[in-house]
């Protein structure tokens, strides 16, 4: 897991990005003229230098982070930088690649490329913008708050650089846009549609890799015999097991009090040298960034860097608080399923599946509506040995789950639709192959 590949220090933002994404975008535009004059290809690009524009300037100053400052990591936090995330490098190389195979198949058909560089970029616009948009919905209590500013809500909900982006919301977004951008064209509805459907399954194959990296998305607990993974100190999984005992040897169940978890039972370690004991009350908190940091090291500030856990016993003494040095915990989470695997895995197969399908489909929009069909059943199964999102409306199933059955049945209902009236139309786009 690299959650953070490395820093671009603040000094670097600015005037000296924009002069190199200028200096960049210039020799692009000149490979596009030589290749295209001035074309469709060439034009589409110029919207794409304005608006990195309006995000170096506008956009990254406000999402620089703050973190542990290497030479002092028990001092202050300081202001590192620019953080750019693995996550955000497999997000780039998925987009890259789904494109790839969709340019690549469209010159094979003679099927027109310079509308699908169009539509490729605005679909990501707005595959992000829905993607977040859903993660801030369902995780609303994150940003929103009694006594949070507006002006954090909104830096807040525009930091991206560690995830919070939902598949769902980016599919419900490009869709969206997708089929505005057929309307204003003329273009073939349910054939790009079909072209595109591989390619988006293929990003979503690489953008799960993004999501291991990043640490999010984990599965639950799982027996050592089967299929697993660990996360090291300070990823998500590891404070989930950290804040609910698991690590500290206690079996806790939630609660509604201000010391958040009931012990059930306490087992040698961590928690039994604290003195806990069923019926306690326990809160555990500590720094993500601190426990990262000193993960895998042999560092004696180790002894001086600490979680604390806040017990409640009960019985009218007041509660305590304990300091423990983070070299007493386990450097690994538990053992979970490798549920981003498996997601990546998934859409992979879907990938090919789909591509293969587009020779064998009977009608336009097929291949399409078969995505949505194949990929919730196997999101809906995987969110089962995921622990990442709690039930909603009062059921086990998650937000995802939810979401999922709809779209099935949207897909198979757009399947049987095209299959009974649609028709499949070989024929190249007159006038604007590229």
């Amino acid at each position: 897991m690299q959650p953070t590949l490395f820093f671009i220090p603040h000094q670097w933002l600015g005037w000296p990005l924009v002069i190199v994404w200028l200096v960049v975008s210039a020799i692009f535009v000149g490979v596009l003229y030589r290749r295209h004059g001035w074309g469709q290809e060439t034009i589409s690009f110029f919207p794409v230098i304005a608006i990195v524009l309006g995000i170096i300037w506008f956009l990254l100053p406000n999402v620089e982070v703050a973190g542990i400052n290497p030479e002092d990591p028990l001092g202050p936090m300081v202001n590192r930088g620019l953080a750019i995330r693995g996550y955000g490098l497999c997000m780039l190389l998925a987009i890259l690649s789904g494109m790839g195979i969709v340019i690549y198949r469209c010159r094979k058909i003679g099927y027109p490329v310079d509308p699908i560089f169009t539509l490729a970029f605005w679909m990501v616009i707005a595959g992000v913008v829905g993607a977040r948009l859903f993660f801030v919905i369902q995780k609303r209590e994150l940003f929103f708050g009694e006594g949070v500013p507006l002006s954090a809500s909104v830096k807040a909900m525009l930091n991206m650089t560690e995830g919070g982006l939902v598949v769902y919301g980016s599919l419900f977004g490009a869709s969206i846009v997708a089929f505005i951008f057929f309307y204003r064209t003329k273009l073939p509805v349910w054939k790009t549609a079909d072209l595109i459907a591989p390619g988006m399954a293929l990003g979503l194959a690489i953008g799960r890799v993004g999501c291991l990296m990043n640490g999010c998305c984990w599965g639950g607990v799982c027996e050592p015999s089967m299929p697993s993974i660990t996360f090291p100190a300070g990823a998500a999984a590891y404070m989930q097991h950290l804040s609910n005992g698991k690590l500290l040897g206690l079996t806790t169940e939630p609660t509604d009090a201000v010391y958040s978890r009931a012990v059930v039972s306490v087992s040698p370690g961590v928690g039994a040298d604290l003195g806990i004991k069923p019926g306690d009350q326990i809160a555990v908190g500590g720094n993500p960034d601190l426990l990262r940091f000193f993960s895998g090291k042999d560092d004696d500030r180790k002894e001086q860097a600490t979680i604390e856990v806040g017990v409640d016993s009960g019985d009218g003494s007041a509660p305590r608080v304990a300091s423990v040095p983070i070299s007493k915990l386990p450097q690994r989470s538990l053992r979970v399923h490798p549920t981003q695997i498996y997601s990546s895995l998934n859409a992979l197969l879907l990938c090919v599946l789909l591509w293969c399908f587009w020779h064998y489909r009977k009608s336009d929009g097929e291949v399409f509506a078969l995505m949505l069909i194949l990929y919730p059943i196997g999101r809906f199964l995987i969110e089962i040995i995921r622990n990442d999102e709690s039930g909603q409306f009062g059921t086990e199933f998650t937000i995802s789950q939810w979401v999922s059955v709809i779209t099935i049945a949207i897909g198979f209902a757009m399947f049987a639709y095209r299959r009974g009236f649609g028709t499949r139309n070989d024929e190249t786009v007159s006038g604007q192959s590229g």
